[in-house]
């Protein structure tokens, strides 16, 4: 009897110890790092991402802060934050028309490559309207809050809206995307640099006190 209650009490200590891990198992947190890079810039990217929240950080060329997006994939909102101004403003939906689905094609193809030691696999969606391809390389391990900011963030802009497309994305994650035209001329390409799975501050969601609402 004593070994048991022995290994009871065993194991509900473990179970302490394990349970903020085994909670946070379902998603990704952390951070993640990108670069952005085209003929005329480049501009570097930092993912923060904990509990249904999402911190974007823009930098520079010269890894000088631009602006900051927080997003909340609870209650669909989102946040644009000047640092420099200490400004912020709260981003409206577009009205937007119904997506025409039709114009753009999408191929989950059996092509992978090993990317930073990852094995991703290639999306291609293209849209001959808008005279373009982009090719995701992704790969799938709990990143289900990529696709939770990309539905939010395509209605405030449609930057997003190829990504959007792609059916049961969720959970995948593009370490590379290659935006082209049509005739294959590159225009630009996002790529992983970084990704970090660690705590991450509560703090870094929350908007200073002392940053002024501008309304747009």
């Amino acid at each position: 009897m004593r070994m048991t209650e022995q290994i009871r009490k065993y194991l509900f200590l473990m179970a302490l110890v394990l349970l903020p891990f085994l909670s946070k198992a379902g998603g990704f947190e952390g951070s993640i790092l990108l670069v952005k890079e085209s003929c005329y810039d480049t501009a570097f990217y930092t993912y923060y991402v904990s509990d249904g929240k999402i911190r974007i950080e823009k930098l520079n060329s010269k890894k000088l802060l631009q602006n900051v997006y927080i997003i909340n994939t609870l209650n669909e909102e989102v946040y644009v934050v000047d640092p420099a101004k200490k400004l912020y403003a709260k981003l409206k939906r577009k009205s937007q028309e119904t997506s025409n689905e039709s114009q753009y094609a999408i191929l989950k193809t059996s092509n992978f490559k090993l990317i930073n030691g990852i094995k991703c696999f290639q999306w291609r969606v293209k849209s001959r309207e808008k005279n373009t391809e982009i090719s995701y390389w992704v790969t799938q391990n709990n990143f289900d809050f990529f696709e939770k900011m990309v539905r939010i963030l395509y209605q405030t802009e449609l930057s997003w809206e190829f990504f959007n497309q792609i059916p049961q994305s969720q959970g995948f994650f593009p370490m590379l995307s290659v935006e082209r035209n049509l005739v294959r001329d590159e225009k630009n390409r996002t790529s992983v640099l970084q990704i970090d799975r660690r705590t991450i501050d509560s703090a870094m969601f929350r908007i200073p006190s002392d940053y002024k609402l501008f309304a747009i």
